[in-house]
């Protein structure tokens, strides 16, 4: 594939993932639908999309879609009683596949596409403007004179 993606790329990767008739994967396949809809649709602000982008696959410790399927890849490959009969060389071979799975699917590289599209919409209009050191000294004094007035604070 050379160009970007088509909706059609997406529809036929969950169409087969549909195939498998797991109830748990047919959740995940109904998400991802539901988000490329509101995508599309035009459903979704700056803000949601960048967050969306993070949860999928931007986040830079791995705590995102693709890194949460390394660490499912790795649990469902060792922590899986399924695996107990299985001659000790093959359960090793399939725990160890896990494993590498699990980090290459966390590999911060992974994310550098997905972190510049979430970075080139953090546009400057939108960022908060830079507080100057005399602004930010005013500020400490309006809010301590506050904190004296206020009620509610333990003194």
């Amino acid at each position: 594939m050379t160009g970007p993606l088509h909706s059609t790329d997406l529809d036929d990767a969950l169409d087969a993932l549909a195939e498998l008739g797991d109830d748990d994967i047919d959740l995940i396949i109904t998400a991802f639908r539901n988000i490329a809809h509101r995508a599309s649709h035009g459903h979704l602000d700056i803000n949601t999309t960048q967050v969306l982008l993070a949860s999928i696959a931007a986040s830079p410790d791995g705590a995102d879609l693709v890194g949460a399927c390394g660490f499912l890849t790795a649990e469902i490959t060792s922590r899986n009683p399924a695996l107990d009969n299985l001659p000790d060389n093959v359960r090793k071979a399939t725990t160890r596949a896990g494993e590498e799975a699990a980090f290459r699917l966390t590999d911060t590289y992974l994310r550098e596409p997905a972190s510049e599209a979430n970075a080139s919409l953090d546009l400057p209009e939108r960022r908060c403007p830079a507080v100057t050191d005399n602004e930010r000294k005013e500020l400490s004094q309006k809010v301590k004179e506050a904190n004296k007035q206020s009620s509610n604070r333990p003194r």
